[in-house]
């Protein structure tokens, strides 16, 4: 009986011994989730900017970043430490997991901290924008693009909830006066941050059809929808009805590319569909919308913002290398130095002017030329996962509406902005084999 009893003993050691092990990588896990889903979604409310109290005329006395903006941003700095403690490993692979692109872009931007003509500012922003980049790349990266877009989707299901119930509810902050009477913004500072954070939000929330049995989650979704379009109407804002109508086109038209098999031919369908797009939009919709535009005594943005452009130009010459400094041009007082219009103009609006003055040409061509491989990257491939297979979809739609959307505003890259969340995790690409070796799925 000794030997049978001794025999079995070792069997129940080792249970005993593998039980807390168990529960302490499942407390583990669930530590990490929570830290990393608050990280995430504090992030994109950062982000958004939205908040209480912004005022409904931009003369009046209201910061576009309150106390509790600030708040928020800081308390990224000690969640972003305890996980990084949690998960050092993945933290160390992740950064070497980087395309060199991304250190030589991190280079250029310290070097514009250096030369900035004020290093305070440009290093204070930097700053800001790396804590609100740590978030998304970290919750990529540990959960894998499907489930990140879906959390993404949550957030914008609620946001658009309370947007329009902020519009209702304090009409003397949401709708804007004075020049811009009667132009919605909800709970953002501007109705054209309204405008495009809905029509990429009402892309991300596609598709709509299922044929599964019928949620009430799903009835969310689409109600959501409905209240981006509503948005979209109330804001007026004529680059938000371009972005949806493009993002929609190319959300479907990317379902049809990836059908095509190898990945040349799909290369090659995708240089087609650019020329062709190139092409219709030089001769035939850039003559119309022109004659549009002079109809009503503007220029071809509608807005006129070539003014504005025509006064920052030369400034980039002056230091083509270097630029101004990082995030120099987002501030109201500096665009005040050198733009003369009879109306205040508080931003570039242009994105691609905006990087060349905040860091030169050099650092703009190489981010520019950065996102373009990785849109070309994700519109040829081809995964066999149904779902991933749309978030690569919706990716595409992102990175393509925010270098689209970049040509009339600013701030839409490298800035601590509205969907700056929303580009990184679409540029993200995090392979297989960085994910298996943590075992996770893609």
């Amino acid at each position: 009986m000794s030997t049978s009893f001794d025999s079995y003993q070792p069997i129940g050691l080792q249970r005993h011994r593998l039980r807390p092990r168990a529960q302490y990588r499942i407390k583990r896990e669930t530590t990490v989730r929570i830290v990393l889903t608050a990280i995430f979604y504090i992030t994109l409310w950062r982000a958004t900017g939205m908040w209480y109290g912004l005022p409904a005329n931009f003369q009046e006395s209201a910061g576009k970043d309150p106390m509790p903006m600030r708040l928020l941003l800081m308390s990224l700095v000690p969640l972003i430490g305890l996980y990084c403690m949690l998960e050092p490993k993945r933290i160390v692979e992740l950064i070497r997991s980087a395309s060199p692109l991304v250190g030589i872009i991190c280079l250029c931007c310290f070097l514009s901290i250096v030369f900035s003509v004020s290093p305070g500012s440009s290093f204070r922003a930097f700053i800001a924008v790396a804590l609100l980049s740590a978030g998304p790349i970290l919750y990529r990266a540990r959960y894998g693009a499907v489930e990140t877009f879906e959390s993404l989707a949550k957030f914008a299901i609620a946001t658009a909830f309370i947007n329009i119930l902020y519009t209702a509810a304090f009409p003397q902050f949401a709708v804007m006066r004075g020049s811009y009477a009667g132009m919605v913004k909800g709970a953002f500072y501007h109705k054209n941050m309204l405008g495009q954070f809905s029509a990429t939000n009402f892309i991300l929330l596609l598709p709509v059809f299922s044929t599964r049995r019928l949620r009430y989650y799903d009835l969310l979704r689409w109600t959501a929808m409905l209240l981006y379009l509503v948005l979209i109407v109330l804001a007026k804002s004529s680059t938000a009805v371009v972005l949806l109508s493009i993002g929609i086109a190319v959300f479907y038209g990317m379902r049809f590319i990836q059908r095509f098999p190898g990945r040349i031919l799909r290369s090659f369908i995708v240089l087609l569909a650019f020329a062709l797009l190139g092409f219709v939009v030089s001769i035939a919709l850039m003559g119309v919308a022109q004659a549009v535009a002079e109809s009503f005594g503007k220029d071809l943005t509608l807005s006129g913002r070539t003014n504005v452009w025509e006064q920052l130009l030369p400034l980039i010459s002056e230091r083509p290398l270097s630029g101004w400094g990082f995030a120099l041009f987002r501030q109201p007082e500096i665009m005040e130095q050198y733009v003369r219009l009879t109306w205040d103009a508080q931003s570039t609006h242009n994105t691609y002017i905006e990087l060349a003055l905040n860091m030169g040409i050099p650092a703009t061509v190489i981010w520019t030329s950065f996102v373009v491989v990785r849109l070309v990257t994700k519109m040829t491939s081809s995964p066999l996962n149904q779902a991933l297979a749309i978030t690569k979809r919706k990716e595409v739609v992102i990175i393509l509406l925010i270098l689209i959307g970049a040509f009339t505003e600013a701030g839409m890259m490298l800035a601590p902005f509205i969907l700056w969340p929303h580009t990184l995790i679409a540029l993200v690409g995090l392979g297989p084999e960085f994910l298996s070796r943590f075992r996770k799925p893609t």
